[in-house]
């Protein structure tokens, strides 16, 4: 899954100030609220909306463009298409680690993050192969990674309360 650099830099003037007078340095901030269950359900569900939608496009131009056996296969397009799928992964992996689980549920998504890491990884090594060949070996792996990541989604969806996605 912040800090905003001017909040940051508002707090950091009056500790040094602190510090160079003597005073304390200890600062107590409050204690973030934790999310209600609804609000964990909804941040799951936008990630995993926004990451589907995009999913959609790019599996297009992907199938079409990698595909040895393809008609249209086209070494930059499938470069392009598998950087995006990589893109679209990362920024699902980001949404997720922002969202407060606990419990089993944060078990869950780290099991799911370690998958998508290995996944993110393959990929950058797909987008940037020199062959169409090679691209096909490594969506195998892929391919087998995306099971495990399914698998551990539901896993995680059902732990925080969301039913298995249609």
């Amino acid at each position: 899954m912040l800090f905003s650099r001017t909040r940051f830099t508002v707090f950091l003037v009056p500790a040094a100030l602190l510090v160079a007078c003597g005073g304390s340095t200890s600062s107590s901030s409050p204690t973030p609220t934790p999310l209600t269950p609804a609000q964990i359900q909804a941040r799951y569900a936008a990630a995993a909306r926004g990451y589907n939608r995009g999913e959609a496009q790019i599996a297009l131009t992907e199938n079409a463009s990698c595909d040895a056996a393809s008609a249209s296969v086209a070494l930059g397009a499938c470069q392009t298409a598998l950087s995006g799928q990589r893109q679209l992964t990362i920024a699902y992996d980001n949404a997720l680690r922002a969202i407060p689980f606990s419990g089993s549920a944060a078990t869950d998504a780290g099991h799911l993050l370690g998958d998508d890491a290995a996944i993110e990884k393959l990929l950058e090594q797909a987008a940037t192969s020199p062959a169409i060949a090679v691209i096909a070996t490594l969506q195998q792996q892929v391919i087998a990674l995306l099971a495990t990541a399914a698998t551990d989604a539901a896993t995680l969806r059902a732990a925080i309360g969301l039913p298995a996605p249609a």
